[in-house]
């Protein structure tokens, strides 16, 4: 009678065990088809968030390139054509001296927006380079000051350099434009780890909170760009003191 109790005893714990095992089993399956579910969630989200980064991106690539050329258009039409108009309306009435002249200017701007257009040398250049030869044009039509400072040489990629230069025109543009500033000082510090460009003008300062309500081409322009290059920038102005633009890139 004790050995047939004892056998149902251990015949019970063994069910016991059994019924611990497949709770187990089962507990595990769940939580296993959960954790690929979560996965599956997870990988769609980020394809579809990847997919959002490269549709914006995309667009806004898309936007500069239809603004560059808008202003392309515009220079052509403003500078270039009306000028050389212009000269052949009035060639019957200068000297040569004088229509000489009229040509190397506008050969001048031509060249200037070809500059513009595309940096010579890009890959080649380091970006202290494109700045300066950039600043000898812009020379004709401001005072400008320029403190190049490398503490050490680090590689950067065209992308970076391009929009850099491309954020710097943009800056000095609207000085040109609209500061009535009389000397631009561009500073720039390239480290191992960081690029900092500063641009200061000595005019009449922007409306506080301008750059952030602002809707122009420009402005468009720098924040995109810097979007693109992960650049944080921001603007500081008082009235007729002058603005400073300054950017920080991380290398």
């Amino acid at each position: 009678m004790e050995y047939g109790q004892n056998e149902g005893v251990i015949i019970l714990w063994i069910w016991i065990g059994i019924g611990l095992a497949v709770l187990i089993t089962v507990f595990i399956t769940v939580l296993a088809l959960r954790y690929i579910r979560n996965i599956r969630k997870n990988k769609r989200k980020a394809s579809l968030l990847i997919h959002k980064m490269q549709a914006t991106y995309g667009e806004n690539a898309l936007y500069l390139q239809e603004k560059d050329r808008e202003r392309l258009a515009g220079e052509l039409h403003d500078n270039i054509i009306s000028r050389l108009n212009l000269i052949r309306l009035n060639a019957h009435y200068r000297d040569m001296s004088e229509l000489h002249l009229d040509l190397k200017h506008s050969m001048r701007l031509i060249r200037e927006m070809s500059h513009h257009l595309t940096p010579p040398g890009l890959s080649e250049t380091g970006p202290e380079e494109l700045i300066s030869d950039y600043l000898e044009q812009v020379k004709g039509n401001i005072g400008v000051q320029y403190y190049p400072l490398l503490y050490k040489r680090s590689r950067i990629s065209d992308p970076v350099k391009l929009n850099l230069f491309r954020i710097l025109q943009e800056v000095i543009n609207n000085a040109l434009k609209h500061a009535d500033a009389s000397v631009i000082t561009v500073s720039l510090r390239i480290s191992e780890r960081y690029l900092v460009l500063t641009v200061e003008d000595d005019g009449r300062g922007l409306v506080p909170g301008y750059e952030k309500e602002a809707s122009g081409i420009g402005m468009q322009s720098i924040r995109l760009r810097a979007e693109q290059i992960k650049a944080r920038y921001r603007f500081r102005s008082r009235p007729q003191k002058g603005t400073r633009f300054s950017m920080i890139i991380l290398l």
